[in-house]
């Protein structure tokens, strides 16, 4: 084989290694700053969770009807995992059963004076 033809062999595979070094930087590079934004849009989500959940525990019906507000909108977030979604089902679960009861001790009072 002829040295040019070696030589010009190499070359060309060397600027081929090249071009696809160039593309996995790129892709990597893009990759890895969609998964930078994605983590600080979900810290900032989870701060505002944590809000939610202080809110939701008060005593304070007024902040308890803001955090089903605020919960509404964060699960609306295209970076509310699986898991955020079902704290969130068993969050309301939770407050449908406390609900329930809350209500059928108001009405076993109210019971309980209508016969004296």
């Amino acid at each position: 084989m002829d040295t040019g033809w070696t030589s010009a062999a190499v070359s060309g595979f060397g600027a081929l290694v090249a071009v696809a070094s160039v593309v996995v930087t790129v892709s990597e590079g893009r990759r890895a700053r969609r998964n930078t934004e994605f983590l600080g849009h979900r810290d900032h989500w989870w701060q505002r969770w944590s809000w939610v959940v202080e809110r939701a525990l008060s005593g304070d019906e007024r902040q308890r009807d803001a955090a089903v507000l605020m919960v509404e909108a964060l699960m609306t977030r295209a970076w509310a995992t699986d898991d955020d979604k079902w704290v969130e089902r068993s969050l309301d679960d939770h407050e449908t059963t406390a609900a329930r009861r809350r209500r059928e001790r108001e009405e076993g009072s109210d019971d309980d004076l209508r016969r004296r």
